[in-house]
């Protein structure tokens, strides 16, 4: 069963689960960018970076949620759920709630990253998002703020739960 758009907020939710913030913006910022500038709620849980400067994700449109190493935090069941792959091979209890929010057709997951878990016993395919010319702008601008130079426009890819 769908969930209707207008629970939690009244808006979509799409929650972002990232090693830090400067992975997040390199390797997600495009897609958080369209998708809040399209009406989303975006959020993103860090593992580390606890006194990092959250204002390249406040240029895209996101905010930090929580830690991860915050011990009350749990993971939602928002619409679209992206997870760096690094974060994945490093808490079980992580894998554990990606997989069972994939399990209920509810979640569009998304994995991003270099390290692949193994033994996720899931089926995932190749997947590419072209952000908008607002966004590559914008992702410019989040990478500066966050000391990092500005990458060359391209498409991001992901691994989508299929």
């Amino acid at each position: 069963m769908l969930r209707d758009a207008t629970d939690e907020l009244g808006k979509y939710q799409f929650q972002v689960v990232a090693d830090n913030i400067a992975d997040a913006v390199r390797s997600i910022g495009g897609l958080i960018f369209d998708r809040a500038m399209a009406g989303w709620e975006v959020s993103v849980v860090v593992d580390g970076d606890s006194g990092t400067d959250d204002r390249p994700l406040r240029i895209l449109g996101a905010r930090v949620a929580k830690r991860l190493s915050d011990p009350s935090h749990t993971l939602s069941r928002p619409h679209l759920l992206a997870v760096a792959t690094d974060v994945m091979v490093k808490s079980d209890a992580v894998r554990r709630r990606v997989l069972a929010i994939g399990d209920d057709n509810e979640t569009e997951v998304l994995l991003w990253g270099r390290h692949h878990p193994t033994n996720l016993d899931r089926t995932f395919v190749a997947v590419r998002h072209q952000p908008s010319a607002a966004a590559h702008v914008f992702k410019a601008q989040a990478l500066t703020a966050g000391g990092a130079p500005p990458m060359q426009r391209a498409d991001e890819g992901f691994y989508s739960l299929a």
